[in-house]
């Protein structure tokens, strides 16, 4: 469920003293990537925005009250440094908690843009206002950008645009603004705003998860290389979705370069795409490649006890060890039509050579070889208990 703490050496050590700071790191930076991903998706932004509220400002109030002294004088110090946002962002969770959900109004704005970098686009020409937020009619008003993108911008391509997009690294685009009415109390002064709500949660989320993570670093004398901020600009690969990032492979042709998509959200929707077929291939591959008699299955076993790992995880074995040892089970009811009740191999001897197999894979991320040994050896005995098992099983 929680992979922050194997992400490197760093969340690794604060994990080993400071477990819960380390999930509460990751539920508010994982909210904040799916508040990204579904930003020009009305819906799911606006869940997305409610739950970011309330894992922040919990990560904020139980760092203070219920904490080691260098998270408590870091959040304290943070929130004083950057008391006005948290005075907004507070009033937001109080709100979305004990009233109603926070529901943005939204702005939108059409036209050319020229790409410098998936974080900076330039908008050349266009129509809209970012500065409040704006009506707009039922057809149009609070739905996925995606679905709206040809009508808003059909003016558009009419006026600025040749067919094929001759002018390199320009396209059309649309960026979204959402904006939504704080009144909260801030140097015992009213204040009524109206804030871009994205912009602010944002910003001082990733700036928190930074100030925290650079303050545990500096307490242990360690070294923080990982931020979570993100420098943008006005337009940019959240907040502005692009023809190209629609029909990239039209880009691709029209400009003569392999040509992906930058927005945030439609990466994150093809990469978990890519991944389910990816898992589905993998699949099929395993099945045509099972092991077909127990002499089969049993000289695999000892290929990869007497194996190491740094041969198995290379691209001429990698496929291999994955179907054989962490699909055992097809393997092992492929090879013995008559399964466990004419083997004295139990399906707990399988299941646990698939589990040290797949220990020995996340161990092998690490790239810490003491673990990836004693993972390796661990795998190592189950396979010598499965083959002692199988040389005292009489053949059928």
């Amino acid at each position: 469920m929680f992979d922050l703490a194997r992400s490197s050496l760093f969340f690794e050590r604060m994990d080993a003293e400071h477990p819960e700071v380390v999930q509460n790191i990751e539920i508010v930076h994982e909210n904040k990537r799916l508040l990204d991903s579904a930003y020009h998706q009305p819906k799911h932004f606006i869940l997305s925005l409610n739950n970011l509220l309330r894992s922040l400002l919990f990560f904020v109030e139980n760092s203070i009250k219920n904490s080691p002294s260098w998270l408590n004088a870091s959040v304290t110090e943070f929130r004083e440094v950057h008391r006005k946002d948290y005075e907004m962002l507070k009033y937001l969770r109080n709100v979305s908690a004990h009233q109603k959900l926070i529901f943005p109004a939204e702005s939108l704005v059409t036209g050319l843009f020229r790409v410098y970098s998936n974080t900076d686009y330039k908008l050349k020409l266009g129509h809209g206002n970012h500065r409040e937020p704006a009506s707009y009619a039922p057809d149009l008003a609070f739905k996925n950008t995606a679905d709206i993108f040809d009508n808003l911008l059909t003016f558009s391509s009419l006026a600025f645009m040749d067919l094929e997009h001759c002018a390199f690294a320009e396209c059309l685009g649309v960026t979204r603004r959402w904006f939504y009415k704080a009144d909260f109390k801030f140097n015992e002064k009213n204040v009524h705003e109206v804030i871009d709500v994205y912009n602010v949660t944002s910003s001082f989320s990733e700036s928190l998860l930074d100030h925290v993570c650079i303050s545990f670093a500096r307490n242990k004398g360690l070294q923080f290389d990982k931020k979570f901020t993100v420098v943008r600009a006005e337009h940019n690969n959240v907040n502005t979705l692009l023809e190209l990032d629609l029909y990239p492979s039209l880009f691709s042709g029209w400009w003569e370069d392999r040509i992906e998509p930058l927005n945030f959200g439609v990466r994150v929707d093809r990469n978990r795409g890519r991944i389910h077929q990816a898992a589905d291939e993998y699949y099929s591959w395993v099945y045509e490649h099972l092991v077909k008699e127990p002499a089969e299955y049993e000289s695999m076993l000892s290929k990869f006890a007497n194996l190491e790992p740094d041969v198995i995880f290379t691209e001429e074995y990698l496929m291999e060890f994955l179907s054989f040892v962490t699909n055992n089970h097809w393997h092992f009811k492929k090879a013995f039509p008559g399964g466990f009740m004419k083997s004295k191999v139990t399906p707990s001897d399988v299941m646990m050579l698939q589990r040290y197999g797949r220990t020995l894979v996340d161990e092998y991320k690490t790239g810490k070889l003491c673990t990836i040994k004693g993972a390796k050896d661990q795998l190592n005995g189950q396979i010598a208990k499965i083959i002692g098992v199988l040389g005292s099983t009489p053949s059928s």
